[in-house]
């Protein structure tokens, strides 16, 4: 399972069960082909969510159960990085940010604040539970 996803001098870096693999496009691309692999494109996704819940910025990704993908700055930030909620553990309060602990207890501090991670997962779980239901009509 995908944990977190950063950008690197030579692309990006998939943290994966602990262990990382290097892409050469950055972690936005890489989004992007994971949205295709689930037959959507990500600049539609964009395009509904901020129809639908008028929000802009830092739009988190639902793209299955398993990948629930959340920005930590705005999506095109060199330094943003994209964490799977599906995949946390547990995450609290560190004096840098937050410190997130992943299910294969790799650790990881991220400078955001419990607030703004919390209201992110909230927004999370509004697509989710939009995309859900029209499964169900």
């Amino acid at each position: 399972m995908i944990e977190y996803i950063i950008n690197n001098a030579y692309g990006c870096l998939v943290f994966q069960n602990g262990i990382d693999y290097q892409f050469k496009i950055s972690n936005l691309s890489f989004i992007k082909k994971i949205c295709l692999d689930y037959l959507f494109t990500y600049d539609s996704y964009l395009k509904a969510v901020q129809k639908k819940l008028g929000k802009i910025y830092k739009l988190p990704v639902y793209i299955d159960e398993s990948l629930l993908m959340i920005p930590t700055q705005r999506n095109r930030n060199f330094d943003n990085i994209w964490i799977n909620y599906a995949a946390i553990k547990k995450f609290y309060q560190h004096q840098g940010g937050i410190e997130i602990v992943f299910s294969s207890d790799i650790k990881l501090i991220v400078d955001i604040s419990i607030e703004s991670f919390r209201r992110e997962i909230k927004y999370l779980d509004i697509i989710r539970k939009e995309k859900v239901k029209h499964f169900h009509i």
